[in-house]
């Protein structure tokens, strides 16, 4: 059923969003990231800012696990992102209306205007398939000027609210979350099209091998959180191109 009052559905995001504040009050967080700035949990100092990618059935953990700064999310024109966008702004994040099926070339217009801002986006959105790469998230990155920075979230236990084509992840009580951002790719200005699908598939990989060392941290790897930066990794430098003051922690 579709709710088409506009008041009624500002008053379920306001109630969701409630609950689910008073939720993560009763989880664990733990936060590694590997440039000083290149995470929306730390309050930006410089003008460098940042493009987070992370899997649309992580919203609940990017949104509500430590407070964010700075952040814009993309969110597609669907109706069903209409509540998702209430309720982001509800805490404390820009919703910027948008996707690479509807609305894409306004959505890219308002982030550039956003320079301030760092942007959190979900490439296998809106629709599916799950965790599959588009391409959107490269092609914004390289025309903002906002290094794409690959992010892990996972928690060792959840509920698993299933949707159409994907889940949404929502930790239990006295739950542990791990949130992860990676090494940030920086992604050429005039990157021409025909080259956005290996960068796309450079940052899933990235994606997976983060979500990896996630797990293992919440096995009581400790040692696992040492793997997280690239930075210096031989194999991964050639894909690295560091802007002028943006350094590893």
């Amino acid at each position: 059923m579709k709710i088409r009052s506009r008041w009624l559905n500002l008053v379920l995001s306001w109630t969701a969003t409630v609950c689910l504040r008073l939720l993560f009050l009763l989880v664990r967080v733990e936060h590694h990231c590997v440039a000083p700035e290149g995470t929306p949990y730390i309050k930006p100092h410089g003008k460098q800012r940042f493009t987070f990618s992370m899997w649309h059935d992580h919203i609940v953990l990017a949104a509500f696990s430590s407070k964010t700064h700075s952040l814009a999310g993309l969110i597609s024109q669907h109706r069903d992102g209409g509540y998702l966008a209430d309720s982001v702004m509800m805490a404390g994040i820009r919703p910027v209306r948008g996707s690479t099926s509807r609305g894409g070339l306004e959505a890219v217009r308002e982030i550039l205007s956003l320079p301030e801002l760092h942007l959190a986006m979900t490439p296998d959105g809106p629709r599916g398939p799950r965790r599959q790469m588009k391409e959107g998230i490269i092609y914004i990155s390289s025309r903002s000027g906002r290094p794409a920075v690959p992010c892990a979230l996972l928690a060792d236990r959840f509920w698993s609210v299933g949707g159409g084509w994907t889940d949404m992840v929502i930790p239990k009580p006295f739950s542990r979350v791990v949130l992860i951002a990676g090494t940030p790719l920086v992604i050429p200005e005039e990157t021409p099209r025909e080259e956005l699908r290996a960068w796309a598939d450079l940052l899933k990989l990235e994606m997976s091998r983060l979500e990896t060392i996630g797990q293992k941290i919440l096995s009581g790897d400790r040692s696992a959180p040492n793997a997280i930066d690239r930075t210096n990794d031989p194999t991964y430098r050639p894909h690295l191109q560091q802007p002028e003051g943006l350094k590893a922690a």
